[in-house]
């Protein structure tokens, strides 16, 4: 039988040696080394974890909250650093993507075999 945490922490070790990982990690030590790009990556992650705490108990985001997560996206935009970063995270995001597509495909499989079962109408 295969141990899925072997096929884990080496997917995690590949993850490593990707060049977008290594593309991401630059792109943040650079936001970190800047005193503007950080505070600017320090309110946007403040403000995203203060939303994501609010919908984990039940609240739907506000339309003014809505409206300055969409500000701060834009002045995340606006700085080159953090520009970059979100670049360079999009490029990584797309490997996990793809990872989790390929994990959750034998799944996938097994409900659409049962749904095509029971769409099967006896008579």
């Amino acid at each position: 039988m295969v141990n899925i945490y072997d096929t884990i922490n080496e997917l995690e070790r590949n993850v490593r040696d990707l060049e977008a990982y290594n593309d991401l990690n630059q792109a943040m030590d650079a936001v970190l080394k800047n005193e503007e790009a950080r505070q600017i990556y320090i309110e946007f992650r403040n403000y995203q974890l203060a939303l994501q705490s609010k919908m984990m108990v039940g609240q739907e985001p506000s339309e003014d909250d809505m409206k300055k997560a969409q500000e701060m996206q834009e002045s995340l935009g606006k700085n080159e650093l953090l520009s970059d970063l979100m670049k360079k995270e999009q490029a990584l995001n797309k490997y996990v993507e793809d990872v989790n597509q390929a994990i959750m495909r034998p799944i996938r499989e097994i409900y659409n075999k049962a749904n095509q079962k029971m769409d099967v109408k006896e008579d």
